[in-house]
């Protein structure tokens, strides 16, 4: 994926991006005030963040006076399809499939949850018949890594 922009969001980035996408623009300040440890971290810890993240592309700022007001650089559904994406790469060698087989193998996934991914593509597996969904299913199993 020549040119492919790679987010690599730590926790406290994220955090950040969360508060942003979720209240909008934010001074320090008012950042502070929705991070989960508040008021606990100190002010230059949190500016330093932002202007790090800032350096990356992931937030920007506008002067209100004397103070910056924050704002988050990349939308939500950027930020997680570039983590999800980079997490497929990494962790099952780019396949979706193996990635939720995995999550239904760790009882991370309950019925009603696969029935609502299926609704979301479109219902395609309600077309093929049983016997060839246990087939599919089987062979997934015996193909993992």
């Amino acid at each position: 994926m020549a040119g492919r922009k790679v987010l690599a969001l730590t926790e406290r980035q994220f955090a950040v991006l969360r508060v942003l996408w979720e209240h909008g623009p934010q001074t320090v300040r008012g950042l502070m005030e929705h991070m989960p440890r508040g008021d606990g971290q100190p002010y230059t810890t949190v500016l330093g963040l932002l202007q790090s993240m800032e350096k990356a592309g992931l937030v920007d700022h506008e002067k209100q006076g004397l103070t910056h007001l924050y704002r988050s650089a990349v939308s939500r559904r950027e930020a997680t399809g570039n983590l999800l994406s980079d997490f497929l790469t990494r962790f099952f060698h780019g396949s979706a499939e193996q990635l939720i087989l995995g999550l239904v193998d760790a009882d991370q996934l309950a019925p009603d949850d696969l029935r609502a991914i299926e609704a979301r593509l479109g219902g395609e597996g309600e077309t093929r018949p049983e016997s060839e969904k246990a087939e599919k299913t089987d062979k997934r199993r015996r193909n993992k890594p």
